[in-house]
């Protein structure tokens, strides 16, 4: 039977601190910023106020596929929090595997923006005659928001299990991550 390591647990709440301060809003704030910047030639953030649901729905959407991937990102981080707290590391190994942390989030939260942002355009492009956008930024179609949201998540989905893989590729898993049981 295990010990009961009050180090190891202090460890995993100060990685989920981390992970609140990384994760819950900063990076759903970038996420956001980043869409809106994306469609500078439509106002969101008047029409989110004019109440017009389809945006809503679209962007709401494409903010959760993205932090569905950018989650792996905090993983890392947690990860690696936890570890520097639980092993034994010299300066140089802590401070490199910051680093890697660092470079991770960045990566993996613009692998995250660029992916759903290019599946969404490249599924209107399949679509073209149901007008995704003309449906859903002129007409407030809330039908064709909720599909093509809907189509979003699916795509993201089938996209989790590379992130993921890709995500644990990015920091040494020796004595850091998951640890299997056989």
């Amino acid at each position: 039977m295990a010990d009961f390591n009050i180090s190891s647990i202090a460890a995993g709440l100060l990685a989920y601190g981390v992970a609140v301060l990384v994760g819950a809003a900063p990076l759903i704030y970038l996420l956001f910023r980043f869409d809106i910047e994306l469609t500078k030639k439509t106002d969101e953030e008047a029409l989110l106020r004019a109440g017009r649901r389809s945006i809503a729905i679209e962007l709401g959407a494409k903010i959760f596929c993205q932090a569905l991937l950018v989650r792996h990102a905090v993983f890392v981080v947690m990860a690696v929090v936890r570890s520097l707290f639980v092993d034994e590391y010299s300066s140089s190994e802590a401070v490199w595997l910051v680093v890697r942390c660092l470079l991770s989030i960045v990566v993996i939260a613009a692998l995250a923006l660029v992916s759903v942002e290019v599946a969404g355009r490249l599924f209107k492009r399949l679509t073209r005659n149901l007008q995704e956008d003309k449906e859903i930024y002129e007409r407030d179609n809330a039908a064709m928001a909720i599909f093509f949201s809907l189509v979003l998540l699916s795509i993201t989905l089938v996209l989790n299990e590379g992130m993921a893989d890709f995500s644990r590729s990015l920091i040494p898993f020796g004595r850091t991550g998951i640890q299997s049981l056989k």
